[in-house]
């Protein structure tokens, strides 16, 4: 029987039959992901945290959504993404699981396919107070790291401002949720934002229950949205059923 993945029994071995999605398709393949190959989607809890890491524009911090979308070769020959890297890991981007408008983002902060990065640590739940103009709110740590902008003459993501700097923000990163999110603020490229204050805020779900976890026979593990998963057409594989 054929299933979308988000459809799929989980914890049940199944085999990828199709990928309705081109350009989905062609990101994984270039991982060695393929028609045929055995996987399972597994019933697990997801927590998406931000997490900071080093890469080819120094440290940046990655929203948790697109720390699952990075998929990393460790120098230790396994993959795994970022989101599940160990701090003081090392490895090279292997690939991406994401639309265009995010990959475009992580470009922006300088990760790109086989650029080498180092997971340094992850980040807990903080509130960003901002004032813009007359306007004072506050941000999560996950919607900081979305805004790329200058600050003192250096580019680089609010999440990493100092405090009462004017930071000129220059461009916003993410997918369309993200972007309608920040744009409920009216926060948009040529504005200036001042960082007031970063305090800890108390830990949320951060929006992981609606990721299809996949878990391939390599071990790697991908997080998808569900409309990802519905773009990805699988069987059951019924003789690994029958063999457990």
């Amino acid at each position: 029987m054929l299933f979308s993945l988000d459809q799929a029994p989980c914890n049940r071995p199944l085999i990828l039959s199709e990928i309705n999605d081109a350009i989905l398709s062609d990101r994984l393949a270039r991982m060695g992901i393929y028609a045929g190959d055995s996987l399972m989607r597994l019933d697990e809890e997801v927590h998406l945290v931000p997490v900071r890491i080093h890469g080819p524009r120094g440290h940046v911090v990655l929203a948790g959504g697109m720390a699952a979308k990075v998929i990393v070769h460790h120098d230790d020959g396994h993959k795994t993404p970022v989101l599940e890297m160990l701090p003081g890991e090392t490895g090279h981007v292997e690939g991406l699981v994401c639309g265009s408008s995010l990959a475009e983002g992580l470009e922006i902060l300088g990760i790109r396919e086989n650029d080498n990065l180092r997971m340094e640590h992850r980040v807990p739940p903080m509130n960003y107070h901002i004032r813009m103009g007359n306007d004072h709110f506050k941000l999560t740590e996950g919607m900081a790291t979305k805004i790329w902008g200058e600050m003192e003459g250096r580019e680089l993501q609010f999440a990493m401002a100092g405090r009462g700097k004017p930071f000129l923000v220059k461009q916003l990163i993410g997918g369309s949720r993200a972007l309608s999110m920040l744009d409920g603020f009216s926060i948009a490229p040529g504005k200036t934002l001042f960082l007031e204050a970063v305090t800890p805020a108390q830990p949320i779900g951060h929006g992981g229950r609606n990721q299809v976890v996949v878990g391939m026979k390599t071990g790697l593990r991908l997080y998808l949205r569900p409309d990802q998963a519905l773009r990805i057409r699988v069987i059951l594989n019924q003789e690994a059923s029958d063999a457990s």
